[in-house]
């Protein structure tokens, strides 16, 4: 008892040794690819092969007993099946074992032949369980030992030396392997949940960085959103400096070095030149390979980025350590995920930039629509009047030229509702000097509401279109109410005329914009509002022959907020 006692303590030593040993060499990032499972096919061939070397140190710290070696070399093998699947374990099984059929002894095959089969037993387990964890690998420990010690009976001659043997061995053997098998599959996986943290809080700092700075690069890389990206950067990740660069110059850099790496001046380090014309990432280790002209820079080490808009690199991120070698793993994981994260809102903020260009241009061009076609039925008005009442003709003619002087001077896509009715009244003026007391204007506006922003020439062509297409074939005249209403989410504008109204097929053509309906100008408007404040937002029209028209639409809160700040 005294001696089964000895053994097992000594044998649970050497196990501890190999598994220390073993433990530190999970440490390399091809094991922790393995665990992440990840590993490529040169990964697990240097898994077998390292495995299988410490399969066979189990040999050399084994315990010599009756002719044989009481040893741990199953917590190798075992481990290398669980952990890399039955190749694996078969591999690194059989490194071991043929190794120890060398040796030679009465128990060297069946030994040998047993250490490949437990390696083989580990990768089939793995095959069939769902997470490998120490109660997998304790009952898989004790059952690959209990099949070691029926091939020692079955295989190894004579039979009465290796049953005395297995008396002897088979306890401590099967009770320290099993439970070195399980220690060090919690070793692995408090080594996994290490990983998992520090991948968490990584991704976690990357995550924060993106939502604060993000923003700002909507505009583009430009030198104040790059200065606050970078003092956002140097704050969260602990680094000595964090610089961002375009293609020519410095557009910040804050932290160490900040003397001399200025904004505005071109850069100073090769490394990023070499990022630059390269397109990949570039870690500088020391001063030398950041390569900066000023030798009393202080920066020893650095990781550098490039940054993407449209497949081509407009500017590089650096990431930048006082002390050299000190740039770590997670430093370049940091500033990889930085830089596909900024690249992607580079690219977003092209887009939005070339979406508004192209928004603008149709604006211009549907206004242009617009403007001469009022511009036409005023001088056709005035022309009307220049013969028979040339005063008349002189009064709106100043008219005329009041509203176009005032719409040059305010420029812009919007203005506030008392400036758009200012057009309106420039219009009417012109067609009730046609129409006299036919046509009548009632407006249904509190004072409060003629502050708030609208596109320019929203109006106008709504009342036109009432005049002309609803008041005119009227003999006796009409109305038009023009009406401003607040509601939950904005406000609510109405032009409603007493004219003729319009049948459904004609109602229809003016929605679709067909130009025999004369109704271009309602098109425009309904084109500007889904525009600017989105396809919801477009006009609504009700209308019936002989009851007149009422066409609406509505400027939501947002939207007149938007247009507030852009007309400011």
């Amino acid at each position: 008892m005294v001696g089964l006692l000895s053994l097992l303590l000594e044998l649970a030593v050497r196990m501890c040794v190999i598994s220390t040993s073993a433990f530190l060499f999970s440490r390399i990032p091809v094991f922790k690819r393995v665990l992440g499972q990840m590993a490529s096919g040169r990964d697990k061939v240097i898994i077998t092969l390292g495995f299988g070397l410490f399969t066979l140190l189990g040999t050399y710290f084994g315990i010599e007993v009756q002719g044989a070696i009481a040893n741990s070399r199953a917590v190798g093998a075992v481990v290398a099946g669980l952990l890399g699947g039955p190749w694996v374990g078969l591999g690194a099984g059989a490194i071991a074992g043929l190794h120890r059929w060398w040796l030679g002894g009465f128990t060297g095959f069946a030994c040998g032949l047993s250490t490949t089969l437990e390696g083989l037993l580990g990768g089939l387990v793995a095959t069939r369980v769902h997470k490998v964890d120490w109660e997998v690998g304790l009952a898989t420990g004790l059952a690959a030992e209990l099949m070691q010690m029926a091939i020692l009976l079955m295989v190894a001659r004579p039979f009465t030396a290796s049953l005395e043997l297995v008396k002897v061995i088979g306890v401590p053997m099967t009770l320290v392997n099993g439970a070195g098998v399980a220690i060090f599959i919690t070793m692995l996986r408090s080594l996994q949940a290490e990983v998992d943290r520090a991948g968490a809080a990584q991704t976690q700092k990357v995550l924060e960085i993106a939502r604060l700075s993000l923003p700002h690069l909507r505009h583009g890389l430009m030198q104040c959103s790059a200065m606050y990206t970078a003092r956002i950067i140097l704050e969260l990740t602990g680094v000595d400096a964090v610089a961002l660069t375009d293609r020519e110059v410095v557009l910040a850099h804050v932290g160490l070095g900040a003397d001399h790496h200025l904004p505005g001046h071109p850069f100073l380090t090769r490394a990023t030149a070499r990022v630059l014309e390269e397109g990949c990432l570039q870690v500088a280790q020391t001063r030398e390979e950041i390569g900066c002209n000023r030798p009393d820079c202080p920066l020893g080490s650095g990781v550098i980025v490039p940054l993407y808009c449209r497949n081509r690199i407009v500017g590089a991120l650096k990431l930048y350590r006082a002390r050299p070698e000190g740039i770590t793993p997670v430093d370049m994981e940091v500033a990889s995920g930085l830089s596909q994260l900024f690249s992607t809102q580079l690219e977003l903020a092209e887009a939005s930039r070339r979406a508004e260009l192209a928004a603008r241009a149709e604006l211009t061009a549907l206004q242009a629509q617009i403007n001469p076609h009022f511009l036409f039925n005023a001088i056709n008005t005035i022309v009307s009047y220049c013969r028979t009442e040339p005063n008349t003709a002189r009064r709106l003619l100043l008219d005329l030229a009041a509203y176009f002087r005032r719409n040059l001077e305010r420029a812009g896509d919007f203005c506030t509702l008392e400036e758009e009715l200012a057009h309106v009244h420039a219009y009417l003026a012109l067609e009730q000097a046609r129409f006299g007391d036919r046509l009548r204007l009632v407006e249904e506006i509190s004072p409060d509401l003629k502050a708030i922003k609208l596109p320019r020439l929203t109006l106008e062509p709504l009342v036109e279109n009432a005049v002309k297409h609803g008041i005119a074939p009227l003999a006796g005249g009409g109305t038009v109410c023009i009406r401003a209403e607040r509601r939950d989410h904005g406000v609510e504008l109405t032009v409603a005329d007493t004219g003729v109204g319009m049948a459904p097929e004609t109602l229809a053509a003016v929605l679709k914009g067909c130009p025999a309906s004369g109704g271009i100008g309602l098109c425009n408007v309904e084109e500007r509002l889904k525009s600017i404040y989105g396809l919801e937002q477009g006009l609504r029209i009700e209308s019936a022959p002989g009851a007149g028209t009422v066409v609406s639409f509505s400027l939501p809160e947002e939207g007149m907020k938007r247009a507030y700040l852009s007309a400011s």
